[in-house]
């Protein structure tokens, strides 16, 4: 892991199939992501709450970059000062689905921003990893 990045895992116990459609489901995650809402979706462009109802809560603007089959790719903020590109693949492994949950970060403040929000963003991410496994499960 490089040190401007985020990566955190999980295998979920489901096929990759049935977590993709949950994944790409862009507008139904206000129902089961406790961390994250797209909150406007409009061909690549996005509007994302993120830390919905903590101190730490941010709406952003960004742009979906790939939506291919079981990968993921978005990003936004400002190239110069931060930018975050953000990566969720999905893999199928033996007992599920390998999900990885990643952001590189970039720009003049990427490294001081990281350091004072680091173990925020590890605990969102992983928030964000363990809702995914339960609603999947639970279809």
């Amino acid at each position: 892991m490089q040190e401007n990045e985020i990566r955190t895992s999980l295998v979920i116990p489901a096929p990759v199939e049935d977590v993709w459609k949950v994944l790409v489901d862009f507008a139904g995650y206000a129902a089961w992501n406790p961390v994250m809402e797209y909150v406007q979706v409009d061909g690549v462009r996005t509007r994302v709450v993120a830390a919905k109802g903590t101190p730490f809560e941010r709406e952003f603007e960004g742009e979906l970059v790939s939506v291919e089959p079981y990968a993921v790719s978005s990003q936004g903020g400002d190239p110069e000062t931060f930018f975050g590109r953000h990566r969720w693949e999905l893999t199928a492994v033996e007992g599920g689905t390998r999900l990885v949950n990643a952001e590189e970060f970039s720009g003049v403040m990427a490294t001081d921003v990281l350091a004072q929000t680091r173990e925020v963003l590890v605990a969102e991410f992983d928030a964000f990893n363990q809702a995914l496994a339960q609603v999947v499960t639970t279809r």
